[in-house]
């Protein structure tokens, strides 16, 4: 449904090109019972190492963290959901909004972030990688006239392959195992539930346990095991 919407040939997020990657996915999900449930929308971050350029044509190499692929189900649009997805993430990471950076953004997903987080000024990297002005105001104080980091936006990677990312005052699921690069969070969307104060639990992906009631084709994307067995949305 993601690549429908940005009118891609091909997905982008697969369940095997998760395997084959330290990227996270959130997922939103609609759940009243443990086994019924409808996926709202879904997040893909990953932390890439790009040569930036700021406003006055400066480059420098940085590890950014990345806005890689976002879809909010036709049904859920325009109520908040994806604001609300994005602002987890943030809490989450610990990053601020202006510190993102989205790999080819459609038309659609620049004025959601103008209109949610008032971002428009858009500073050209010649590629594919959409970087905001307000990205440079705190990355120029956070480093030194090198290019080196010198505080705040210096963390390393903290998933997958590089460390299990611990939480337990925070909502939804991780779905994670040691021997993978990837991980998923589930963002449990229920409507008498509170936001902040859900819990983490740990399951090995590509189980019964942690897939429940999804399953994975033999295009390797996750795809519901019988939809008369879940919720419905809409």
């Amino acid at each position: 449904m993601s690549a429908i919407a940005q009118e891609l040939e091909f997905p982008i997020t697969s369940a095997t090109k998760l395997i084959n990657s330290d990227h996270v996915i959130y997922m939103m999900t609609d759940q009243k019972t443990p086994v019924n449930f409808a996926v709202v929308g879904i997040l893909k971050m990953g932390w890439k190492k790009l040569y930036l350029r700021n406003k006055n044509g400066t480059s420098s190499e940085t590890l950014v963290y990345c806005l890689l692929d976002f879809y909010i189900h036709e049904s859920k649009q325009r109520q908040g959901y994806g604001k609300r997805l994005i602002e987890y993430m943030l809490q989450d990471i610990k990053l601020n909004v202006k510190q993102l950076v989205i790999d080819k953004p459609t038309t659609n997903l620049l004025q959601f972030m103008w209109k949610n987080f008032q971002l428009s000024k858009c500073v050209n990297q010649g590629n594919n990688f959409v970087i905001y002005e307000e990205f440079f105001d705190e990355f120029d104080q956070n480093h030194d006239n090198t290019g080196n980091r010198t505080s705040g936006y210096n963390r390393p990677p903290t998933f997958g392959r590089h460390g299990a990312h611990k939480h337990h005052d925070s909502m939804g699921e991780i779905i994670q195992d040691t021997g993978a690069t990837s991980s998923i969070k589930s963002v449990n969307h229920n409507h008498d539930s509170n936001f902040d104060h859900d819990k983490f639990t740990k399951v090995k992906p590509h189980t019964e346990e942690a897939l429940g009631s999804l399953q994975i084709n033999k295009y390797g994307d996750l795809v519901e095991r019988d939809l008369k067995y879940h919720h419905s949305s809409t």
